[in-house]
């Protein structure tokens, strides 16, 4: 669903979204980045595979919360925060975008202590479909896995 870009001589946020078909709020949500950010040139940055969207942009409305929104989208409030580069303590503001699985696909942070079985139980997939889904996956703290529904 990921690929690692070697940034080059030249490249903002912008080109990057551009030449990897996404947004530039992609690129900087899902790398944490935010707009003083710099990119080194042979830095190494997460973007999603062209053919694999996973997730879509949220446009906050006046009253809506993170937990609301995760209730919507069905995803754990804190794996929400995760994935916008946001603190529980942090406000969200209408009109701010923000990044959201789509209907289709199930997310989940990994968190210390966790196994490869501890996460194909949790989505409920073998691991020939896990490893189809994720082209690696090293079960260290804080990365970002997923699995796409089937029939969707």
């Amino acid at each position: 669903m990921y690929r690692i870009y070697q940034v080059e001589y030249g490249d903002t946020i912008d080109s990057i979204a551009n030449k990897t078909n996404t947004t530039s709020n992609n690129i900087k949500n899902i790398n944490g980045l935010n707009n003083d950010s710099e990119l080194i040139v042979g830095g190494l940055i997460i973007v999603p595979r062209e053919s694999e969207q996973v997730f879509e942009n949220y446009r906050v409305k006046k009253g809506d919360s993170i937990y609301s929104i995760a209730k919507m989208y069905n995803v754990n409030p804190e794996t929400l925060l995760l994935l916008n580069g946001l603190n529980k303590d942090d406000y969200i503001y209408p009109n701010q975008e923000i990044i959201v699985p789509k209907q289709d696909v199930l997310v989940y942070v990994t968190k210390e202590g966790d196994t490869i079985n501890g996460i194909l139980n949790n989505f409920g997939v073998d691991a020939n479909t896990f490893n189809s889904e994720n082209e690696r996956v090293f079960v260290m703290e804080d990365q970002l896995v997923v699995h796409k529904k089937e029939g969707r």
